[in-house]
């Protein structure tokens, strides 16, 4: 079971408007934070948690970026010692129409190498030596349960995030799913628990995103597809106790860059 080849999508064909001006000219996953590209960061989480391949999902016209990833074997990644470096498989696939995140997990369908696979959200930088989605990876070889990574945010941001309702725990430890919601009024839920950038999935969630209609935003939601999915399947939270910040805006950019700063990797 060990032994069996894991997946992790990158989506990165976001337009990164949070970040303007930073990102007018520039594709916000190559936007610095410390020493390093936001998309490194990324990237060497998959490879502290030994994932086979990765696949990005960049907008067409991307060139730069497209460069940047194609030479990451050959670069030095954020928190990584000189014998931790390996060669990793890279897939980029291109996201022709911005269409959502549920979209550009779609097309990643052709390239996952087993039966699950997870994802990384760059915008949400983790800065933990310990790889969160190999902790997740870990936790899904295990039980074979679809897995969020929660994390609880103030009252004034729940309209701004996914959020997930919870039940009770599974085998004592982790937080079952009972619903998500995206981006809900403040009024409407009793959760403050979000949906962090890091998910690992059962590859079914393709059978959900296939003909989804768009939702919050005209755009094909994720979020959508996995309340779909809930109603057939379980999932649990794993809550995050690691160093998080929201760098697809300017004031989680300047945080990640203090703590950088006093904290250099």
């Amino acid at each position: 079971m060990s032994d069996q080849k894991s997946t992790v999508v990158i989506p990165c064909a976001g337009k990164g408007t949070r970040l303007y001006p930073l990102t007018k000219n520039l594709s916000k996953s190559l936007v610095k934070i410390g020493n390093y590209k936001m998309i490194d960061y990324a990237i060497s989480e998959c490879i502290l948690g030994n994932i086979d391949r990765i696949v990005f999902i960049i907008s067409p016209e991307d060139e730069q970026l497209k460069d940047h990833i194609s030479c990451i074997n050959n670069k030095k990644m954020p928190g990584l010692k000189k014998n931790e470096y390996v060669d990793t498989d890279i897939k980029i696939v291109e996201q022709k129409k911005p269409l959502g995140l549920g979209n550009a997990i779609y097309l990643a369908k052709d390239h996952i190498l087993n039966d699950s696979f997870g994802i990384i959200l760059p915008d949400d930088l983790i800065l933990d030596r310990n790889s969160s989605i190999n902790k997740m990876k870990s936790i899904y070889l295990k039980y074979k349960i679809n897995i969020l990574f929660g994390k609880y945010v103030s009252q004034d941001l729940i309209q701004s995030f996914g959020i997930i309702e919870t039940g009770l725990r599974y085998e004592n430890l982790y937080l079952t799913v009972n619903k998500l919601l995206e981006k809900p009024n403040p009024e409407d839920t009793n959760s403050n628990l979000s949906i962090l950038g890091r998910y690992y999935l059962n590859v079914k969630i393709f059978d959900y995103l296939h003909n989804l209609e768009p939702g919050h935003g005209g755009e094909i939601q994720l979020t959508d597809a996995l309340s779909k999915m809930l109603s057939d399947d379980k999932f649990i939270v794993v809550e995050s106790e690691s160093n998080h910040f929201d760098v697809g805006n300017l004031k989680g950019l300047e945080l990640a860059e203090i703590y950088l700063n006093n904290h250099p990797l």
